[in-house]
């Protein structure tokens, strides 16, 4: 079946949609197709222009777009939101995961919008007060310079693999008070859409409903790019996507433009020789390796591909981490289908892969395919040529003398890296981190009922190594010739002697 939707433009609390004269089709994934106002003919609503206009949103105190932000949370459930139902509903024709899969995302959805994780993720990463005003860098009475963070212009190109990427780039560009234009992805061309509709109709008048838009257009259409990514309309970007995707956004950067880049990245595991050495043991780490593995289908960049596992490659250890094979394989099998199922579909170009590799029994031993999921298991101390392409929960284990070797092979490409066990992960965490890798983790053998665990822990942790909050903001110094005799931020509003131009490096 091949669906056909009208996807309107969001400008700033207007919601302009596709009509007889003013409308562009374009063609989804996996047949699926959509229509769209024609962008090229909006590009001015699409953008703020003047910076100064988003003086509304920097004296919109924090805790009121908290509020607001607190409020919309319970009305984005599929249930009750026809235009997540929508979303939802495009999303399994178009995105590739299954129905229990893709539903448990749009479940969490919610959760991210609670007041109190809001307020810890900023407080933890900007902090409210330089929101709000200037804070005093001296002793109260006595200080000369006071810092604050504005809010900036910007241009969002969030990744389509999973809608809590639209429900976090509407927050962190809320909880900084900035300008914020998303080109929504081919592949969820609705969730960011939806989310902000469902704002306008809450409170289409709020200064943060004024600075968000929402649009699609064709990747690599230069005409309407370069209207858009100008310093004098956009102040920063922030793209998540591949390699070449990366490097047509680069041709636009110029200075006073600041790239926030949320680069392709790939996950491998760490298993010990403990995790061979016993019945139990291999249970245990089969049960974590199968969720790193097949979360999420393992559609995302922190999903592991290729596990390595201290082993020597002599033909009875090699035996033994072929039955650690077998296991992980029933293990993946017996993941929760609120996790993780089996592919909707064959991915044909890897099972030739799979297919091509699988009489060289002297150097792969394989179970499995593109459907139910896989193992597949080297003989020597090398992953398979197309370790990067491997889906649809196929993992590809490789025997190595020394976890330390393992460095070797990770930069800052490398996301995630769980470790079993415990002991190995605590001896290895600072020499990955060194290498590049931006989380290290134990294998767990479950994923926390909420995505998100306890509130305190998680939230405003960095993410793929960087603070993307105070990225976002542009911070200022204002210096006086005398001290300030408060110890209070100055008021938010504009003020003729206030200096915010006289800015030290």
């Amino acid at each position: 079946m091949t669906l056909m939707i009208d996807i309107p433009i969001l400008s700033r609390g207007r919601v302009i949609m596709p009509g007889d004269n003013d409308n562009v089709v374009f063609g989804g994934r996996a047949g699926a197709s959509f229509r769209a106002p024609d962008p090229h003919k909006h590009v001015r609503e699409l953008t703020l222009g003047s910076a100064y206009r988003l003086m509304d949103l920097q004296e919109t105190p924090i805790d009121e777009v908290i509020e607001l932000l607190a409020s919309l949370g319970p009305l984005l459930t599929i249930e009750a939101n026809p235009y997540l139902r929508q979303a939802f509903e495009l999303g399994l024709e178009a995105g590739g995961l299954t129905e229990p899969v893709l539903r448990e995302i749009f479940d969490q959805v919610p959760a991210l919008f609670d007041r109190h994780r809001l307020d810890a993720e900023i407080d933890k990463t900007v902090g409210k007060a330089y929101l709000d005003g200037w804070v005093e860098q001296g002793q109260p009475g006595t200080s000369r310079r006071r810092v604050r963070a504005f809010g900036t212009r910007q241009l969002h190109i969030p990744a389509g693999n999973a809608p809590i990427v639209a429900a976090v780039t509407v927050i962190r560009a809320a909880l900084t008070k900035s300008d914020c234009l998303i080109k929504s992805p081919s592949n969820d061309p609705l969730t960011a859409n939806a989310i902000v509709r469902t704002l306008i109709d809450l409170a289409p008048d709020h200064p943060v409903t004024k600075h968000l838009a929402v649009a699609y257009w064709k990747g690599g259409d230069e005409v309407i790019e370069r209207q858009i990514i100008r310093v004098s309309r956009i102040d920063k970007i922030m793209a998540w996507g591949g390699m070449a995707s990366m490097q047509h956004i680069q041709r636009y950067l110029v200075p006073g433009l600041d790239l926030i880049a949320l680069n392709p990245k790939h996950s491998i595991s760490i298993l010990g020789k403990e995790a061979l050495e016993s019945d139990r043991a291999m249970r245990e780490a089969a049960a974590g390796l199968a969720l790193t593995v097949g979360n999420l289908n393992q559609t995302a960049c922190a999903c592991t591909r290729v596990a390595y596992v201290e082993c020597g490659t002599d033909e009875a250890s090699l035996q033994r981490l072929i039955l650690f094979g077998e296991v992980v394989f029933d293990a993946i099998q017996a993941l929760p289908t609120r996790l993780s199922t089996p592919a909707p579909r064959p991915n044909a170009p890897l099972q030739a892969e799979l297919d091509a590799i699988e009489s060289e029994d002297e150097y792969y031993w394989i179970k499995g395919d593109t459907v139910a999921g896989g193992v597949i298991v080297s003989r020597l101390e090398h992953k398979v040529d197309f370790a990067d392409d491997l889906n649809n929960r196929i993992v590809n284990l490789v025997p190595v003398a020394d976890p330390i070797a393992v460095l070797d092979r990770c930069d800052h490409m490398t996301q995630s890296v769980p470790v079993y066990p415990e002991s190995l992960r605590e001896r290895m965490r600072d020499m990955l981190a060194v290498c590049g890798v931006q989380r290290i983790s134990p294998m767990v053998t479950r994923r926390e009922a909420n995505w998100w665990g306890d509130v305190e822990e998680t939230a405003g942790l960095p993410h793929d190594g960087l603070e993307l909050e105070r990225r976002m903001v542009r911070w200022v110094v204002d210096q006086s010739g005398a001290p300030v005799a408060s110890s209070r931020p100055v008021p938010a509003s504009v003020s003729p002697d206030r200096n915010v131009t006289n800015v030290e490096h």
